[in-house]
Protein backbone atom coordinates (compact mmCIF):
# COMPACT_ATOMS: atom_id res chain seq x y z
CA UNK A 1 0.00 0.00 0.00
CA UNK A 2 1.59 3.22 -1.00
CA UNK A 3 2.01 5.67 1.52
CA UNK A 4 0.02 8.94 2.16
CA UNK A 5 0.14 12.24 3.56
CA UNK A 6 -1.03 11.87 7.13
CA UNK A 7 -4.27 14.17 7.84
CA UNK A 8 -3.14 17.91 9.59
CA UNK A 9 -3.91 18.08 13.49
CA UNK A 10 -7.34 19.40 13.79
CA UNK A 11 -8.05 23.23 15.35
CA UNK A 12 -10.80 24.28 17.43
CA UNK A 13 -12.14 25.16 14.15
CA UNK A 14 -11.59 22.04 12.89
CA UNK A 15 -12.85 20.00 15.95
CA UNK A 16 -16.29 22.03 15.74
CA UNK A 17 -16.52 20.80 12.16
CA UNK A 18 -16.03 17.17 12.80
CA UNK A 19 -18.10 17.41 15.53
CA UNK A 20 -20.96 18.22 13.32
CA UNK A 21 -20.36 15.96 11.06
CA UNK A 22 -20.76 13.03 13.39
CA UNK A 23 -23.59 14.52 14.58
CA UNK A 24 -25.80 14.50 11.11
CA UNK A 25 -23.81 11.41 9.85
CA UNK A 26 -25.61 7.60 10.12
CA UNK A 27 -23.84 5.42 12.58
CA UNK A 28 -22.50 2.97 9.94
CA UNK A 29 -20.85 6.21 8.26
CA UNK A 30 -19.48 6.74 11.92
CA UNK A 31 -17.97 3.58 12.68
CA UNK A 32 -16.22 3.64 9.00
CA UNK A 33 -14.72 6.77 9.31
CA UNK A 34 -13.22 6.16 12.80
CA UNK A 35 -12.42 2.65 11.56
CA UNK A 36 -10.48 4.33 8.38
CA UNK A 37 -9.03 6.96 10.87
CA UNK A 38 -7.48 4.62 12.83
CA UNK A 39 -6.11 2.92 10.22
CA UNK A 40 -4.38 5.32 8.57
CA UNK A 41 -5.80 4.35 5.07
CA UNK A 42 -8.76 3.62 2.91
CA UNK A 43 -9.10 -0.14 1.00
CA UNK A 44 -10.66 -0.01 -2.59
CA UNK A 45 -14.14 -1.48 -3.19
CA UNK A 46 -13.34 -3.74 -6.18
CA UNK A 47 -15.58 -3.57 -9.10
CA UNK A 48 -15.73 -5.79 -12.21
CA UNK A 49 -14.81 -2.73 -13.90
CA UNK A 50 -12.15 -1.98 -11.83
CA UNK A 51 -10.08 -5.60 -12.59
CA UNK A 52 -7.01 -6.04 -13.34
CA UNK A 53 -5.66 -6.52 -16.85
CA UNK A 54 -2.58 -7.54 -18.60
CA UNK A 55 0.01 -5.29 -18.50
CA UNK A 56 0.63 -3.70 -22.34
CA UNK A 57 4.60 -1.98 -21.50
CA UNK A 58 6.41 -1.83 -24.47
CA UNK A 59 10.01 -1.79 -24.60
CA UNK A 60 11.91 1.24 -25.73
CA UNK A 61 13.06 1.51 -29.74
CA UNK A 62 16.12 0.10 -30.33
CA UNK A 63 18.87 2.93 -31.22
CA UNK A 64 17.98 4.82 -34.41
CA UNK A 65 19.77 3.80 -37.28
CA UNK A 66 19.47 7.38 -39.19
CA UNK A 67 21.98 9.80 -38.79
CA UNK A 68 20.71 12.05 -35.60
CA UNK A 69 19.74 15.56 -36.05
CA UNK A 70 22.26 16.35 -33.62
CA UNK A 71 25.18 15.11 -35.33
CA UNK A 72 26.71 18.35 -36.06
CA UNK A 73 26.61 20.09 -33.15
CA UNK A 74 29.73 20.97 -31.33
CA UNK A 75 28.06 21.04 -27.52
CA UNK A 76 26.49 18.81 -25.31
CA UNK A 77 23.39 18.46 -26.72
CA UNK A 78 20.32 17.83 -23.94
CA UNK A 79 17.63 14.73 -23.83
CA UNK A 80 15.00 14.17 -22.00
CA UNK A 81 15.50 10.61 -19.89
CA UNK A 82 12.44 8.16 -19.88
CA UNK A 83 12.88 5.02 -17.36
CA UNK A 84 11.13 2.00 -16.02
CA UNK A 85 9.61 2.41 -12.54
CA UNK A 86 8.43 -1.96 -11.53
CA UNK A 87 6.43 -1.48 -8.69
CA UNK A 88 3.70 1.15 -9.87
CA UNK A 89 -0.03 -0.26 -9.43
CA UNK A 90 -1.98 1.62 -11.97
CA UNK A 91 -5.36 3.69 -10.27
CA UNK A 92 -9.16 2.50 -11.72
CA UNK A 93 -9.54 3.62 -15.58
CA UNK A 94 -5.71 4.24 -15.82
CA UNK A 95 -4.71 2.51 -19.32
CA UNK A 96 -0.99 0.59 -19.46
CA UNK A 97 -0.45 2.81 -21.88
CA UNK A 98 -1.52 6.54 -24.34
CA UNK A 99 -3.73 9.17 -22.22
CA UNK A 100 -7.96 8.97 -22.97
CA UNK A 101 -9.58 12.38 -24.78
CA UNK A 102 -11.76 14.43 -23.11
CA UNK A 103 -13.42 17.56 -23.82
CA UNK A 104 -15.42 20.38 -21.50
CA UNK A 105 -18.06 21.52 -24.16
CA UNK A 106 -20.13 24.75 -23.80
CA UNK A 107 -23.79 24.66 -23.02
CA UNK A 108 -25.37 24.95 -26.64
CA UNK A 109 -23.27 21.72 -27.55
CA UNK A 110 -23.90 18.37 -27.89
CA UNK A 111 -21.54 15.70 -27.31
CA UNK A 112 -21.81 14.19 -30.71
CA UNK A 113 -22.28 17.41 -32.38
CA UNK A 114 -18.14 17.93 -30.88
CA UNK A 115 -17.35 14.72 -32.07
CA UNK A 116 -18.52 15.33 -35.64
CA UNK A 117 -16.73 18.21 -35.87
CA UNK A 118 -13.13 17.10 -34.67
CA UNK A 119 -13.54 13.32 -36.40
CA UNK A 120 -12.92 11.41 -33.36
CA UNK A 121 -14.84 9.72 -30.70
CA UNK A 122 -13.96 11.03 -26.87
CA UNK A 123 -13.97 9.04 -23.29
CA UNK A 124 -14.63 12.19 -21.08
CA UNK A 125 -16.51 14.46 -20.89
CA UNK A 126 -17.00 17.58 -18.25
CA UNK A 127 -19.81 18.78 -16.50
CA UNK A 128 -19.27 21.49 -13.45
CA UNK A 129 -21.49 22.11 -10.56
CA UNK A 130 -21.81 22.96 -7.06
CA UNK A 131 -23.67 20.61 -4.34
CA UNK A 132 -27.31 21.14 -4.13
CA UNK A 133 -27.62 21.65 -8.18
CA UNK A 134 -30.33 19.18 -9.28
CA UNK A 135 -28.51 15.57 -10.41
CA UNK A 136 -27.73 15.74 -13.51
CA UNK A 137 -29.50 12.46 -15.09
CA UNK A 138 -30.14 13.69 -18.11
CA UNK A 139 -26.67 14.49 -18.77
CA UNK A 140 -25.05 11.24 -17.82
CA UNK A 141 -27.55 9.47 -19.78
CA UNK A 142 -26.13 11.63 -22.76
CA UNK A 143 -22.98 10.68 -21.80
CA UNK A 144 -23.98 7.07 -21.73
CA UNK A 145 -25.44 7.34 -25.08
CA UNK A 146 -22.01 9.04 -26.56
CA UNK A 147 -20.31 5.86 -24.64
CA UNK A 148 -17.80 8.54 -22.76
CA UNK A 149 -17.30 8.97 -18.63
CA UNK A 150 -19.03 11.76 -17.32
CA UNK A 151 -16.64 13.71 -15.44
CA UNK A 152 -17.86 16.27 -12.72
CA UNK A 153 -16.04 18.57 -10.93
CA UNK A 154 -18.21 19.00 -7.13
CA UNK A 155 -17.94 22.47 -5.34
CA UNK A 156 -19.36 22.29 -1.43
CA UNK A 157 -19.23 24.68 0.77
CA UNK A 158 -16.58 25.39 3.76
CA UNK A 159 -18.84 26.29 6.42
CA UNK A 160 -20.33 24.75 9.62
CA UNK A 161 -23.35 23.55 7.94
CA UNK A 162 -21.76 20.88 5.80
CA UNK A 163 -24.34 19.17 3.58
CA UNK A 164 -23.97 15.73 4.64
CA UNK A 165 -27.51 15.02 3.21
CA UNK A 166 -27.06 16.21 -0.25
CA UNK A 167 -23.61 14.75 -0.44
CA UNK A 168 -24.49 11.17 0.39
CA UNK A 169 -27.86 11.33 -1.97
CA UNK A 170 -25.72 12.66 -4.82
CA UNK A 171 -23.60 9.85 -3.94
CA UNK A 172 -26.56 7.41 -4.32
CA UNK A 173 -28.12 8.57 -7.24
CA UNK A 174 -24.69 8.36 -8.95
CA UNK A 175 -24.08 5.33 -7.79
CA UNK A 176 -27.57 4.10 -9.12
CA UNK A 177 -25.81 4.41 -12.24
CA UNK A 178 -23.54 1.69 -12.28
CA UNK A 179 -21.38 3.24 -14.64
CA UNK A 180 -17.49 4.78 -14.50
CA UNK A 181 -16.74 8.23 -13.22
CA UNK A 182 -14.95 10.94 -12.03
CA UNK A 183 -15.49 12.90 -9.11
CA UNK A 184 -13.24 16.26 -8.84
CA UNK A 185 -14.25 17.34 -5.37
CA UNK A 186 -13.59 20.77 -4.38
CA UNK A 187 -11.53 21.74 -7.44
CA UNK A 188 -8.42 24.27 -5.99
CA UNK A 189 -8.13 27.95 -7.29
CA UNK A 190 -6.28 30.85 -6.38
CA UNK A 191 -9.70 32.33 -4.88
CA UNK A 192 -10.25 29.28 -2.48
CA UNK A 193 -10.72 30.54 0.81
CA UNK A 194 -10.14 27.34 3.25
CA UNK A 195 -7.54 26.21 5.50
CA UNK A 196 -5.41 23.04 4.71
CA UNK A 197 -6.86 20.82 7.64
CA UNK A 198 -10.48 21.90 6.56
CA UNK A 199 -10.31 21.24 3.49
CA UNK A 200 -8.04 17.55 3.70
CA UNK A 201 -11.12 16.41 6.79
CA UNK A 202 -14.22 17.33 4.07
CA UNK A 203 -12.01 15.80 1.23
CA UNK A 204 -11.41 12.82 3.23
CA UNK A 205 -14.87 12.22 4.76
CA UNK A 206 -16.66 12.68 1.30
CA UNK A 207 -14.57 10.04 -0.23
CA UNK A 208 -15.73 7.51 2.36
CA UNK A 209 -19.41 8.52 1.21
CA UNK A 210 -18.52 7.67 -2.05
CA UNK A 211 -16.97 4.55 -1.54
CA UNK A 212 -19.89 3.48 0.63
CA UNK A 213 -22.82 4.43 -2.36
CA UNK A 214 -20.92 5.29 -5.52
CA UNK A 215 -17.75 2.67 -5.66
CA UNK A 216 -16.77 3.11 -9.22
CA UNK A 217 -16.31 6.79 -9.09
CA UNK A 218 -12.82 8.11 -9.01
CA UNK A 219 -11.45 10.54 -7.18
CA UNK A 220 -9.70 13.58 -8.32
CA UNK A 221 -7.37 15.86 -6.17
CA UNK A 222 -7.11 19.47 -8.15
CA UNK A 223 -4.49 21.82 -7.83
CA UNK A 224 -4.50 24.96 -9.80
CA UNK A 225 -1.05 25.19 -10.47
CA UNK A 226 2.20 23.63 -11.06
CA UNK A 227 3.26 24.80 -6.96
CA UNK A 228 0.24 21.96 -6.02
CA UNK A 229 2.49 18.95 -5.36
CA UNK A 230 2.07 15.50 -3.65
CA UNK A 231 3.83 17.81 -0.36
CA UNK A 232 0.87 20.55 -0.67
CA UNK A 233 -0.69 20.70 2.90
CA UNK A 234 -4.16 20.75 1.15
CA UNK A 235 -3.34 17.08 -0.54
CA UNK A 236 -5.65 14.77 0.77
CA UNK A 237 -3.30 11.84 0.67
CA UNK A 238 -2.62 8.82 -1.66
CA UNK A 239 -5.26 6.72 -0.13
CA UNK A 240 -8.01 8.71 -0.84
CA UNK A 241 -6.54 10.02 -4.03
CA UNK A 242 -7.31 8.16 -7.72
CA UNK A 243 -6.42 10.71 -10.10
CA UNK A 244 -5.13 14.21 -10.16
CA UNK A 245 -5.61 17.36 -12.58
CA UNK A 246 -3.93 20.32 -13.04
CA UNK A 247 -5.46 23.38 -15.32
CA UNK A 248 -3.05 24.35 -18.21
CA UNK A 249 -4.24 27.34 -20.17
CA UNK A 250 -1.50 29.17 -22.56
CA UNK A 251 -2.98 32.61 -23.35
CA UNK A 252 -1.12 34.17 -26.77
CA UNK A 253 0.14 37.65 -26.94
CA UNK A 254 1.96 39.79 -29.71
CA UNK A 255 5.41 38.14 -28.24
CA UNK A 256 3.73 34.17 -28.54
CA UNK A 257 2.41 32.30 -25.78
CA UNK A 258 2.41 33.28 -21.94
CA UNK A 259 2.70 30.40 -20.82
CA UNK A 260 4.95 27.23 -21.88
CA UNK A 261 2.99 24.49 -21.19
CA UNK A 262 5.50 21.74 -20.77
CA UNK A 263 7.50 23.54 -18.39
CA UNK A 264 4.13 24.69 -16.65
CA UNK A 265 3.36 21.11 -16.19
CA UNK A 266 6.66 19.71 -15.17
CA UNK A 267 7.20 20.16 -11.24
CA UNK A 268 3.63 18.70 -11.12
CA UNK A 269 3.76 15.68 -13.08
CA UNK A 270 7.39 14.99 -11.21
CA UNK A 271 5.78 15.06 -8.15
CA UNK A 272 3.28 12.72 -8.72
CA UNK A 273 3.88 10.52 -11.92
CA UNK A 274 5.38 7.83 -9.33
CA UNK A 275 1.89 7.82 -7.42
CA UNK A 276 -1.04 9.08 -9.68
CA UNK A 277 -1.84 9.41 -13.10
CA UNK A 278 -2.30 12.76 -14.28
CA UNK A 279 -5.41 14.55 -16.06
CA UNK A 280 -4.82 18.21 -17.79
CA UNK A 281 -8.13 19.83 -16.59
CA UNK A 282 -8.87 21.29 -18.63
CA UNK A 283 -5.81 21.78 -21.76
CA UNK A 284 -6.31 25.22 -23.60
CA UNK A 285 -4.60 27.14 -26.22
CA UNK A 286 -5.66 30.80 -27.30
CA UNK A 287 -5.85 32.20 -30.58
CA UNK A 288 -7.71 35.40 -29.68
CA UNK A 289 -7.43 38.15 -27.00
CA UNK A 290 -9.90 41.13 -26.31
CA UNK A 291 -6.63 42.78 -25.31
CA UNK A 292 -5.41 43.33 -28.68
CA UNK A 293 -8.43 41.97 -30.82
CA UNK A 294 -6.21 39.96 -32.84
CA UNK A 295 -6.64 36.44 -33.99
CA UNK A 296 -3.62 34.65 -33.98
CA UNK A 297 -5.24 30.91 -35.09
CA UNK A 298 -2.00 29.79 -36.70
CA UNK A 299 0.30 30.09 -34.32
CA UNK A 300 -2.43 28.44 -31.79
CA UNK A 301 -3.24 25.49 -34.03
CA UNK A 302 1.07 24.93 -34.43
CA UNK A 303 0.98 24.71 -30.30
CA UNK A 304 -2.10 22.90 -30.46
CA UNK A 305 0.01 19.85 -32.41
CA UNK A 306 3.16 20.48 -30.44
CA UNK A 307 1.54 20.24 -27.42
CA UNK A 308 -0.34 16.83 -27.97
CA UNK A 309 2.93 15.67 -28.97
CA UNK A 310 4.90 16.23 -26.63
CA UNK A 311 2.66 15.13 -24.34
CA UNK A 312 2.89 11.64 -25.81
CA UNK A 313 6.32 11.62 -26.15
CA UNK A 314 7.79 13.50 -22.50
CA UNK A 315 4.83 13.00 -20.29
CA UNK A 316 3.64 9.35 -20.21
CA UNK A 317 1.53 9.28 -17.44
CA UNK A 318 -0.68 12.15 -18.41
CA UNK A 319 -3.32 9.75 -18.62
CA UNK A 320 -6.42 11.79 -19.44
CA UNK A 321 -6.45 15.27 -21.81
CA UNK A 322 -9.58 17.43 -21.56
CA UNK A 323 -9.79 20.16 -23.67
CA UNK A 324 -11.69 23.38 -22.90
CA UNK A 325 -14.22 23.94 -25.68
CA UNK A 326 -16.71 25.82 -23.50
CA UNK A 327 -15.18 29.21 -25.01
CA UNK A 328 -13.62 29.74 -21.26
CA UNK A 329 -11.82 33.06 -21.00
CA UNK A 330 -9.18 34.84 -18.47
CA UNK A 331 -9.26 37.96 -17.42
CA UNK A 332 -7.81 39.20 -20.46
CA UNK A 333 -10.47 38.25 -22.36
CA UNK A 334 -8.16 35.40 -23.96
CA UNK A 335 -10.51 32.37 -26.42
CA UNK A 336 -9.35 29.23 -26.06
CA UNK A 337 -12.23 27.20 -28.07
CA UNK A 338 -11.48 24.64 -30.18
CA UNK A 339 -14.26 24.41 -32.93
CA UNK A 340 -14.65 27.84 -33.77
CA UNK A 341 -12.04 27.67 -36.51
CA UNK A 342 -11.31 25.40 -39.12
CA UNK A 343 -7.72 25.86 -38.94
CA UNK A 344 -7.47 24.87 -34.98
CA UNK A 345 -10.18 21.81 -35.91
CA UNK A 346 -7.92 20.34 -38.54
CA UNK A 347 -4.72 20.72 -36.19
CA UNK A 348 -6.98 18.79 -33.45
CA UNK A 349 -7.81 16.32 -35.96
CA UNK A 350 -4.03 15.29 -36.47
CA UNK A 351 -2.77 15.80 -33.29
CA UNK A 352 -5.40 13.72 -31.38
CA UNK A 353 -4.95 10.77 -34.89
CA UNK A 354 -2.47 9.17 -33.04
CA UNK A 355 -3.21 5.93 -31.61
CA UNK A 356 -1.42 7.04 -28.14
CA UNK A 357 -4.63 9.27 -27.41
CA UNK A 358 -7.59 7.02 -26.88
CA UNK A 359 -11.24 6.96 -27.30
CA UNK A 360 -12.64 4.80 -24.73
CA UNK A 361 -12.47 4.16 -20.86
CA UNK A 362 -11.00 0.70 -19.93
CA UNK A 363 -10.99 -1.03 -16.49
CA UNK A 364 -6.95 -0.32 -15.42
CA UNK A 365 -5.55 -1.65 -12.37
CA UNK A 366 -2.92 -2.23 -14.15
CA UNK A 367 0.45 -3.44 -12.57
CA UNK A 368 4.13 -3.54 -13.72
CA UNK A 369 6.99 -1.49 -15.40
CA UNK A 370 5.84 2.09 -16.37
CA UNK A 371 7.54 4.93 -17.74
CA UNK A 372 8.73 7.79 -15.53
CA UNK A 373 10.59 10.71 -16.78
CA UNK A 374 13.29 12.11 -14.91
CA UNK A 375 14.03 15.59 -13.03
CA UNK A 376 17.05 14.95 -14.61
CA UNK A 377 18.81 15.17 -18.12
CA UNK A 378 20.45 12.96 -19.98
CA UNK A 379 23.16 14.43 -23.32
CA UNK A 380 24.38 14.06 -26.90
CA UNK A 381 28.09 14.32 -26.91
CA UNK A 382 30.69 14.15 -29.47
CA UNK A 383 28.47 11.04 -30.92
CA UNK A 384 27.70 9.37 -27.36
CA UNK A 385 25.12 9.34 -25.17
CA UNK A 386 25.64 10.10 -21.84
CA UNK A 387 23.05 10.12 -18.23
CA UNK A 388 23.41 11.51 -15.27
CA UNK A 389 24.78 8.98 -12.87
CA UNK A 390 22.35 10.10 -10.36
CA UNK A 391 19.85 8.60 -12.23
CA UNK A 392 20.81 5.44 -12.42
CA UNK A 393 22.01 5.83 -8.35
CA UNK A 394 19.16 6.69 -7.44
CA UNK A 395 17.33 3.55 -9.34
CA UNK A 396 19.93 1.26 -7.27
CA UNK A 397 21.89 0.19 -9.71
CA UNK A 398 25.30 -1.09 -8.73
CA UNK A 399 29.30 -1.75 -10.10
CA UNK A 400 28.18 1.99 -11.91
CA UNK A 401 31.21 2.50 -13.82
CA UNK A 402 33.67 5.28 -11.90
CA UNK A 403 35.13 6.95 -15.11
CA UNK A 404 32.26 10.10 -15.62
CA UNK A 405 31.89 12.75 -17.88
CA UNK A 406 31.54 16.49 -16.23
CA UNK A 407 28.48 17.98 -18.06
CA UNK A 408 27.50 21.26 -16.24
CA UNK A 409 29.36 20.41 -13.57
CA UNK A 410 27.37 17.31 -12.98
CA UNK A 411 29.14 13.56 -13.52
CA UNK A 412 27.74 11.77 -16.42
CA UNK A 413 28.39 8.60 -17.61
CA UNK A 414 28.96 7.18 -21.38
CA UNK A 415 26.27 4.55 -21.72
CA UNK A 416 28.70 2.62 -23.90
CA UNK A 417 29.94 1.71 -20.59
CA UNK A 418 26.54 0.29 -19.60
CA UNK A 419 26.02 -2.92 -21.14
CA UNK A 420 23.42 -4.53 -18.68
CA UNK A 421 21.32 -1.97 -19.05
CA UNK A 422 18.69 -1.97 -22.15
CA UNK A 423 19.24 1.98 -23.56
CA UNK A 424 17.32 2.86 -26.56
CA UNK A 425 17.52 6.44 -27.88
CA UNK A 426 15.28 8.66 -30.13
CA UNK A 427 17.43 11.33 -31.91
CA UNK A 428 14.59 13.08 -33.56
CA UNK A 429 12.47 13.53 -30.71
CA UNK A 430 15.69 13.57 -27.79
CA UNK A 431 14.15 11.22 -25.71
CA UNK A 432 16.77 8.77 -24.14
CA UNK A 433 14.92 5.10 -22.72
CA UNK A 434 16.11 3.34 -19.81
CA UNK A 435 14.85 -0.47 -18.82
CA UNK A 436 16.08 -0.34 -15.10
CA UNK A 437 16.72 -3.68 -13.54
CA UNK A 438 14.44 -4.46 -11.02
Amino acid sequence: MENHTHMPHTSKRGHTLFKKLAESAPQSLILLFLLLSLTGCLVDIPSQAAAETNNQFHSPPEDDTIAPVVAETTGPVPFAVLYTESDITGAMYEPAEGAYLGAWLRPDMTKPAFEELVGKKHAVFVLEMQIGDDFPATWILQSISAQAAPLITLSLPYDNDFPLAELAEFAYELGNFNLPSFIVLNPLSPESVVTPEEYVLLFRYARIIFRTYAPMAAFVWHGYDNQATAESPFYPGHDVVDWVSIELLAPQGPEGFFVDIPAQLKPFYLSFQQHKPIILLPLGIGHFSRKDYVYRVPQAAAEIARIYETMRDMFPRVRLIIYGNHHLTTPKGDDFSLTREELLINAYQEATSDEHFISRLGPGRVEGPMWMRSGLHGYYYEGNIFIDREILAKAGQRNLPNVTVEINNRPYVNTEEINWLKIGTDHTRRIIYIVLQP
